[in-house]
């Protein structure tokens, strides 16, 4: 119980004991003065001169009742404003927990996003330490028969830049040494895009796009935020990663996301084939391109 209340309580009761009182004084004495009269005053006429000398005192009860109907409504005033007064820190303490509501359910938001997100970047920390790729030499011996005679195993993110490298890349039927790199510079970045063997990079796009697709549409997390969780991905993105997804970004609905987080911030612009290919963002090269 607060403060207030013990006292409007304190208030209450004297101010009731008083008004009981006063009542019970007031029906006494008309009883005494009634009993009065007719006992010791005889003849109506003695009685009524009697009863105009008490009219003063009529006079006089009237003007109390006055007073004490102001001294009341004044009680009720005083009453009011404490209520009021009570009502306005009961409106404050709503306002704090509602605020305080509010946070929460933000702080709640926040880690449901966060639950989804990690788990999917685990998962894509997965996919990339599950790439593999194997290149096999072969021996030609007499007879025509051949022998596997070298066998090399790349894994995880050295796979990017084998392939950027030092694969051998297929591209409509022909081969290119030296990787990716030498088929872009032989042929142009529209080169890339006809590339047939990169096949073991696409699960590593779609779970990639999915996961700046959740980041861009999630309704748990504001404007700010989503740049913060944007740049926790790209941090996790080496080098050739980059290189991979600025040239594999060129047709797809990947670039409108990528360029909304400035995922190529940290893109080493040495490592691609021609810097003159960043001009391939710029919508009319890209149109004039494709």
């Amino acid at each position: 119980m607060s403060k207030k209340k013990r006292v409007v309580r304190s208030m209450h009761v004297p101010m009731r004991l008083w008004i009981m009182l006063a009542i019970i004084g007031v029906i006494g004495i008309w009883i005494a003065s009634w009993f009065f009269i007719c006992k010791y005053i005889e003849g109506i006429d003695e009685r009524g001169m009697f009863g105009d000398m008490f009219g003063a005192v009529n006079a006089l009860f009237s003007g109390l009742a006055f007073a004490g109907l102001i001294v009341t409504l004044l009680y009720q005033k005083e009453e009011l404003k404490l209520q009021r007064e009570e009502l306005a820190q009961t409106r404050e303490e709503l306002k704090g927990q509602r605020v305080e509501f509010e946070e929460q359910n933000k702080t709640l938001k926040r880690q449901r996003f966060e639950n989804t997100f990690f788990n999917m970047l685990s998962l894509q920390q997965n996919i990339v330490n599950d790439l593999f790729y194997t290149t096999k030499s072969i021996l030609i011996q007499k007879g025509g028969y051949g022998d596997f005679i070298d066998e090399d195993k790349f894994r995880g993110r050295e796979l990017f830049k084998y392939m950027y490298e030092n694969a051998i890349i297929v591209v409509n039927g022909e081969s290119y040494r030296e990787g990716v790199k030498n088929v872009i510079n032989f042929g142009g970045v529209k080169k890339y895009l006809e590339i047939s063997n990169l096949t073991c990079f696409d699960h590593y796009f779609r779970h990639l796009y999915f996961i700046y697709t959740y980041l861009d549409t999630s309704k748990l997390i504001d404007e700010e935020q989503r740049y913060e969780y944007s740049c926790m991905i790209s941090s996790q993105l080496s080098d050739y990663e980059l290189i991979f997804l600025f040239y594999n970004s060129i047709s797809s609905n990947f670039k409108c996301l990528i360029e909304k987080y400035s995922v190529f911030n940290n893109l080493r612009d040495e490592l691609l084939v021609n810097i003159d290919d960043k001009k391939i963002y710029l919508k009319e090269a890209y149109n004039h391109f494709v």
